[in-house]
């Protein structure tokens, strides 16, 4: 019995650290393509990953969690303030977008809630 219950916390908590990664994967994606828009440097996959990687980190922190992103992405990137802002709402917006893009190819029924019917023109009686 002792045996499952371990198993079991051991699977969840590899599952837990595999989504993690996976995660800051995406997000590191997501924000070298932000960088791109704001002129950033240092875009390779392993720089903006450790960004992405810090910025999970310090995210669990309400209020100085966003400073401090902020903070990460203006020095590793060498941008100001302004860009580091803007590639962070950037990648916000580009994950939404996907996100969007991908419940919509796997539930397109979802699409014609958003789009209102078009009503017919023609009438029964004149």
């Amino acid at each position: 019995m002792q045996f499952d219950i371990a198993l079991l916390l051991g699977s969840i908590g590899l599952l837990i650290v595999l989504v993690f990664i996976v995660g800051v994967i995406i997000y590191s994606i997501f924000l070298g393509i932000a960088l791109g828009f704001v002129n950033g440097q240092n875009r390779e996959f392993g720089t903006v990953f450790v960004t992405a990687l810090l910025i999970a980190i310090v995210s669990l922190i309400p209020i100085l969690g966003c400073i401090l992103a902020w903070y990460f992405i203006k020095t590793r990137h060498e941008v100001g303030w302004g860009g580091a802002i803007a590639a962070w709402l950037i990648t916000f917006i580009i994950e939404a977008i996907v996100l969007l893009a991908i419940i919509f190819l796997l539930f397109p029924g979802l699409l014609a809630l958003l789009i209102p019917a078009i009503p017919s023109t023609t009438t029964m009686f004149p």
